[in-house]
């Protein structure tokens, strides 16, 4: 494997006073690849998003990094002055945020909100022809139809799946070299969802960028990961290639995740529950901070702070443990769940009581005082 883009090297983040602070991301360390994703997974709460925010430098008031490294190429961004910084977000690490109607403004075009990030991160755009027509371009490669009328609309007249394609414009309007997706399909509907996801997937392959995906979704860590990285109470607990993770999950908490999924062979049947919450992140933990929730917990658990084994080199996790317990049963149910929602998108022609093939719909726009017909969506 080549050398990583990006190196995070036991990140620590606090929020809040020095007197007992909020340990949001604590030590945290992994690597993002070219052309890889990375999915960092967990409950709400966990520090997946923060830790992210750490990564672009863009914490709350009272956040700071206090120890570790953010290495991107050979720089360290944590050593970057803020005007530095400004080169480096957009221009080489993107961001989609988690809801594009938060994020996009309501008073601007379309069109002029993805031309304010092509004209402060792409050098190889310097006229005003070359910002439009990039933009149509960025418009066209993330799926937007008629994108020569769109760039003159605003926000509320997009839908929620356009609104998120607009958010990966922008993202990509600065051709980073790194990708950072924090649940980009969290307000979408199924269909959108797929659409968004697949897009993502062959954007990335087209411009071999390291994605790092954040999501709390196992279906789409499956259909998008190559390697996963699971956080619990702002800490990493297991680190694995998407293959390892789903045949074995090591940690105890990652196989709650998968126990609690919801399946055909679980109809009529209770879901498994992982029973309490995350401990508050202000504790200082002397212990592991997944025991009270462990029903795998043994003695030392309650006594010292887990060590970080490895079941082979691509695969670790931070438990006192030795063995995986997930049932062979257990991880069979899961993987055929995904296969039959994988298999249930293509239904046989036989059985279909109704085809339509290349339908379509027009609506006329008028304007002026005799609401002439000036086009059509």
């Amino acid at each position: 494997m080549n050398a990583p883009v990006l190196k995070v090297h036991n990140l620590t983040t606090l929020l809040g006073d020095h007197v007992k602070p909020v340990r949001a991301v604590d030590e945290v360390s992994f690597e993002l690849h070219a052309g890889r994703t990375l999915a960092v997974v967990g409950e709400s709460g966990c520090g997946k998003s923060m830790t992210a925010l750490s990564l672009m430098r863009l914490l709350p008031s009272g956040g700071r990094v206090s120890q570790g490294d953010v290495i991107l190429g050979d720089q360290s961004l944590l050593e970057l002055t803020e005007q530095q910084m400004r080169s480096v977000r957009g221009r080489r690490v993107g961001m989609i945020f988690q809801e594009p109607m938060t994020s996009l403004n309501p008073v601007m075009t379309i069109g002029e909100q993805i031309g304010e990030s092509v004209r402060l991160h792409d050098d190889r755009v310097n006229s005003k022809k070359g910002v439009k027509q990039r933009v149509l371009d960025l418009l066209k490669d993330v799926g937007i139809p008629d994108p020569q009328r769109r760039f003159a609309e605003y926000p509320h007249q997009l839908s929620g799946g356009m609104k998120q394609r607009v958010m990966i414009a922008i993202a990509l309007a600065g051709r980073p070299d790194i990708l950072i997706a924090d649940e980009p399909t969290t307000a979408l509907d199924v269909t959108i969802q797929a659409q968004v996801l697949s897009l993502l997937k062959q954007l990335q392959q087209e411009k071999q960028m390291a994605i790092l995906l954040i999501t709390h979704d196992l279906g789409v860590v499956a259909e998008m990961a190559d390697d996963v990285a699971v956080m619990y109470a702002g800490q990493v607990i297991e680190t694995a290639n998407v293959e390892q993770f789903f045949q074995t999950p090591r940690h105890p908490y990652s196989q709650k995740l998968f126990s609690s999924l919801p399946g055909r062979h679980k109809r009529g049947q209770a879901l498994a529950v992982l029973q309490g919450q995350v401990p508050a992140l202000t504790s200082t933990f002397e212990r592991c901070r997944f025991y009270e929730r462990c029903e795998q917990a043994v003695d030392a658990c309650e006594t010292h702070l887990p060590p970080w084994q490895e079941a082979n080199p691509q695969h670790g996790y931070r438990c006192f443990n030795q063995q995986a317990s997930l049932s062979a049963e257990a991880n069979e149910t899961f993987n055929s769940d995904i296969e039959s929602a994988a298999q249930s998108t293509s239904v046989s022609s036989q059985s279909r009581a109704l085809q339509l093939e290349q339908l379509q719909v027009h609506f006329p726009i008028q304007k002026g005082i005799f609401k002439r017909t000036v086009g059509h969506v």
